[in-house]
């Protein structure tokens, strides 16, 4: 992303906007997903994510240097994992279940509460007479759905150390040979994923990820373009256009 905006043909100031729309998105999309991790776990009966300091809402204790600027060169990234106990829960299955998806479920709920937000400013932009924060407001709800609804799509995928692994895994014996499998190969998986979706888009210009995200959200921004009277998914184009 930083180095596409580099070479883009914009003015300084739209960069500095992009930029900076983009690191506050960024920054609490991934705060929000890891506190959802650590909440989830302290309701479950394990205390450790509140010991160690994870029960907050600084994103100070949840940036990971080298996944923070893999955002901002590659276009995806992490955050320091939540340390979990799973043996302090009151239910493993049930709760490790929720531990992994709780992450994914508060990006899904901002989202969805800056896409009606993104409806407001396709409606009404034109009455925002300020360009400068008409900017703001569209590179900001944009973000905010579009990093969002990537952290969902890309945490879901069933590849350990991903959620939607655990999740899967929640319910799978140990020694079952998919779990086995991940545990000992899903790094290398993942990076060989990765490459191939980069190896399509430079190849093709098809953004893998950026079809996957467009056609997951589809049914909540067509919703709301319905609800808020707009042209058949309007806010999922403008936001998600692939």
């Amino acid at each position: 992303m930083f180095l596409q905006l580099l070479n883009a043909d914009l003015d300084f100031q739209t960069k500095a906007l992009i930029f900076v729309t983009f690191l506050i998105a960024m920054v609490v999309a991934l705060t929000f997903h890891e506190v959802a991790h650590a909440f989830a776990a302290h309701k479950s009966g394990d205390f450790t994510p509140k010991l160690a300091g994870r029960l907050t809402l600084n994103p100070f204790a949840h940036i990971d240097p080298f996944g923070f600027f893999s955002f901002l060169f590659l276009g995806f990234g992490w955050a320091k994992p939540v340390p979990v106990n799973s043996f302090n829960f009151k239910n493993y299955k049930r709760n490790t279940f929720f531990v992994s998806i709780a992450g994914v479920l508060s990006n899904l709920i901002i989202a969805f509460i800056f896409m009606p937000l993104m409806g407001l400013v396709i409606l009404f932009g034109a009455n925002i007479k300020s360009l400068f924060w008409l900017q703001v407001l569209i590179y900001l709800f944009s973000f905010m759905i579009e990093i969002n609804i990537l952290l969902i799509v890309f945490n879901m995928l069933p590849i350990y150390p991903l959620d939607g692994f655990n999740a899967v895994a929640a319910y799978l014996k140990y020694e079952n040979r998919f779990v086995q499998f991940m545990r000992r190969w899903g790094h290398l998986v993942l990076i060989g994923l990765l490459i191939v979706f980069e190896i399509v888009y430079s190849s093709t210009g098809v953004d893998i990820l950026g079809e996957l995200c467009y056609y997951i959200s589809y049914p909540f921004t067509a919703l709301w373009s319905w609800i808020m009277g707009l042209p058949t998914n309007t806010i999922g184009l403008f936001v998600l256009g692939v």
